[in-house]
């Protein structure tokens, strides 16, 4: 006999970032790599962690406050 599943309880929700956002970064991720051909889905995730972990707009905080933007990091382009 199988036991009904249980809604999740308690815990931050995980934050999915719009597809338009990710379609984005990746983008820009795609040129700085100079445009590789083969490499969509690895840039599409890579992108998709990017936005994920360091949103454009982070969600306010209990007080209103939203958090400082970290500073981006330059990939450095391979010769």
């Amino acid at each position: 006999m199988t036991t009904p599943m249980k809604p999740r309880t308690g815990g931050p929700v995980p934050f999915e970032p719009a597809e338009s956002d990710i379609q984005k970064r990746a983008y820009f991720l795609w040129q700085e790599e100079g445009c590789p051909s083969g490499r969509d889905l690895e840039i599409w995730l890579a992108a998709k962690e990017l936005v994920r972990h360091f949103p454009a707009h982070p969600p306010p905080d209990d007080e209103g406050r939203r958090p400082a933007a970290p500073p981006q990091a330059r990939r450095k382009r391979a010769s």
